[in-house]
Parts: C-alpha cells; structure tokens; sequence
C-alpha cells in the first residue's frame, strides 16, 4: 500500500503551464510553493499514517533549498521515496490549451502506480491536500482488489448547473461527439485531487487514458476539442479523465466520505464545521496562504505540529488552513498582507491608461 502525491514544474522541453490559483506568483516561488505543499502533505500524511509506504513522484531536477532547509532530505527523514519522472508521454501539445497543463503529469505517475511490481494498492493525492487524521477504513478499501476511489468534484449540481460556464449535460454532448457509442447522456464530474484503488483498477484505468489520450491527439492534431462554452477538454486533466471513468463497466467508488476540496478564499468560502472529521482536507486556494505558514512549523522537528496529540490535531491544522475558524485567523493575515505589494503591481497595471499608438509623418 502506497501514499503518493507529485510536483511538475515547467521545463525547457515542455510548453510552460498557466497556474490559475498563482497568476502572481513567479517560476522560483511557484517551485517552492509546490515543495512547501508536498512537505506539508507528506508531514501529515506521516503523522495519520504510520507504517504506510510514502512515494513522490517529480520531474524537478534542481536543488530544493530554501531558508537553509533542503526539502529532499527532509522528505527523506521522514520516510519518503522521492522518484524522478519525466513529463513525456502525457504533456499536452502546445495548442491543447494551457491552463493546468502540469495537472497532466498525474497520468504519467498513474502509469507508474499501475505498473508490475508496484504497490498492490494506492492511493494518489495532490499535493495540497492534507490529512487530518488516520483513516483505517480507507485505506482497508483501498487495499481490497477490486476498489477505484473516486471523487464526485460536483456533487451537488443538477444536469443542467452551470460550473464555469460548463454543465455536466454540456461535458456529455461533447463525449457523445468523440464517441456517439459514449454510454453516459450526464456525465459525473470527477476530480484530479483523488485517484485510489488496486493496481489491477489502476492499469485498467491507465490503459483506457492511453488509448483515449492517442485516439484525441491523433484525431485532432492541430487544435483541441472543445466544448459548446470555449473551453478546451484539455483545459485540465479532469474533463479527459472523467470521460473514461464513466465509461467504465465497473464503476468507481465515492470518496467523498473521506475527503473534500474546501474552497477558502476571501472572496469565496465553503467552509462546514464538519469538515474537522474528515481525514482529508483538499484546499487549493491554501497554497499561498495558510499552507506556508504551516510548513514553516513542519519543517521545526521541535514545533508544536510534532507535539500535537493526534485527537487534536484538525484542530491545530484548522488554525492555519481557515478550517473552521474565520478567514481573518491573524496566522492567515500574515500570508494576505505579504501579498498585497504585488497586488497592488498588478491592480496599478490594470488601472493604467494604456499607450496610445501615433504615427510619425512621413
């Protein structure tokens, strides 16, 4: 049984990826955010997960040093194996789209994970996801030979609920357009932040990505399809991924009693007070914000994060995640007033009368 998360970064060799949730944020930082979450990840992970094998999986070469801390051998510390894996097979063509394009190195590490010799069973995590706490019952699930974890990431939409300008009766027509046979008029929308299961259910699921994945590429060699609202199937590995888990003659299982994505923004929060019982917390608006303040405890051997009982520790992770306390926790102001010097940069940018163009006589 494996634990796994992943970090791509853009290189020379591939086309550089749009991270929506980090349009501030420069390469070396976006590099260091995405280490900060992998160690946060796989701190907690540690602490709820005893005795479980860890893996991640990443295309980063260069040295990961900041504030005196090599995050590779802190990961090694703790038990993690760190895999090198290049971004090849499943980088998407440069007119694909752009928007989440290192999302798509998930496929590669899922080939991985499917692969003989590889655990009998895994489960495979983005890297701002964290655990709040063990969860036996899952990973008993995972463990069973038949079980694909899966998560419905729209549970509470209608066929015809527009999320992002797309329903999921849109997502269908355009999987009815690659494949008329396609069995699913209303598509579930499953989410990237989960993927579990037995090896046997994860090569299933790798090798229809394959054949999907070469079927599109070669049908469609210049552009990407895209749905009735503009946006391209490949703007983010869910919209390919999801239309192959429907498709699947034996459905996935939910795992929405174990983990759910928990949006925390200042503009828009979901927050429940019931999200402290759950073993996973996915929370892609914390990755510039509470998750650094909190790697910085994770990385102190001596911080109260190690000296938490484990009863108490949605708790102290909640303090600095908004989990459930108000998005104004001073811990979490620290993270939004770094950041307003650059938002100020940009709002000026946006604000400023753009030049006019005049042409000298001739």
């Amino acid at each position: 049984m494996a634990i796994v998360t992943s970090l791509c970064v853009d290189t020379a060799d591939t086309p550089a990826s749009v991270y929506p949730q980090l349009l501030d944020v420069g390469a070396q930082q976006r590099r260091r955010v995405y280490w900060q979450c992998t160690a946060v990840f796989f701190a907690t992970s540690v602490r709820c997960n005893a005795g479980i094998s860890h893996l991640f999986y990443t295309n980063d070469e260069a040295p990961a040093c900041w504030g005196g801390v090599d995050y590779r051998a802190f990961l090694d510390q703790l038990g993690v194996q760190i895999r090198q894996l290049p971004f090849a097979e499943f980088c998407p063509p440069p007119s694909f789209g752009t928007e989440f394009r290192n999302a798509f190195y998930k496929l590669e590490v899922l080939r991985e994970m499917a692969r003989p010799g590889a655990a009998a069973g895994s489960i495979l995590l983005d890297s701002d996801c964290v655990w709040t706490r063990p969860a036996p019952a899952l990973l008993e699930l995972i463990r069973q030979p038949g079980t694909l974890l899966l998560l419905d990431a729209e549970p509470d939409t209608g066929p015809d609920t527009k999320v992002h300008g797309l329903s999921r009766r849109d997502i269908g027509n355009l999987y009815r357009q690659l494949d008329p046979s396609y069995p699913v008029a209303v598509p579930l929308h499953y989410g990237g932040e989960l993927l579990g299961g037995s090896r046997q259910r994860l090569a299933e699921v790798a090798a229809e990505l394959q054949t999907f994945w070469e079927t599109v590429v070669r049908e469609y060699p210049t552009a990407a399809p895209r749905f009735a609202s503009g946006r391209s199937l490949f703007d983010g590995d869910e919209y390919l991924t999801s239309f192959v888990y429907n498709r699947l003659a034996q459905p996935g299982i939910d795992a929405s009693p174990f983990i759910r994505r928990i949006w925390t923004s200042y503009r828009k929060t979901d927050v429940r007070a019931t999200d402290l019982q759950l073993p996973i917390w996915h929370l892609p608006n914390e990755k510039n914000q509470g998750l650094p303040i909190l790697c910085r405890r994770v990385l102190d051997p001596h911080s109260a994060f190690w000296r938490t009982p484990p009863a108490e520790l949605p708790s102290y992770l909640g303090r600095f995640l908004g989990i459930p306390q108000p998005l104004w926790h001073p811990q979490r102001l620290l993270i939004l007033a770094r950041k307003l010097p650059r938002l100020l940069v940009l709002l000026r940018r946006q604000l400023s009368p753009k030049p006019r163009l005049t042409l000298s006589p001739s």
